[in-house]
């Protein structure tokens, strides 16, 4: 799994907090934004599907490997409407078969390619994310 964080106030959320997925649990915006930067940069994703955790959308290579792109938020019940920066997280994870895990197939260029992309376009945003220290990619 690839990890990265960010403080912005670029993707705050726009319905009140009883619409989000539990409080403080925001990420519909970012994952609607990345979504849509991604296919401008021609990797196609679906639309965002919300989860307990934040909101994720899902990418399918050309050879049939699924990797869910989860975009949450690190925040306390109510810190998204301050109009403050708030912590972001995004994560990339493959789905790899029990077959590819017996045989070691790796997605890592994969996931790295998916990753290079997703800076870029934060870094276009004008946010510099960075990689948390504790990361770990697993295969």
């Amino acid at each position: 799994m690839w990890q990265i964080e960010f403080s912005s106030a670029e993707f705050l959320p726009v319905l009140p907090e009883h619409c989000q997925g539990n409080p403080g649990v925001y990420g519909f915006e970012l994952a609607w934004w990345l979504a849509t930067s991604l296919a401008a940069r021609d990797l196609i994703t679906s639309y965002p599907m919300g989860e307990d955790w934040g909101w994720l959308i899902e990418h399918i290579n050309p050879s049939g490997t699924e990797f869910t792109i989860g975009c949450a938020s690190m925040a306390d019940e109510g810190e998204g409407y301050a109009q403050q920066p708030i912590q972001w997280s995004i994560f990339i994870r493959p789905h790899t078969s029990l077959k590819q895990r017996l045989t070691g197939v790796s997605h890592d260029a994969e996931v790295q390619r998916i990753a290079q992309v997703i800076v870029a376009a934060l870094r276009e945003k004008g946010i510099a994310p960075v990689e948390p220290p504790a990361q770990r990619r697993t295969p």
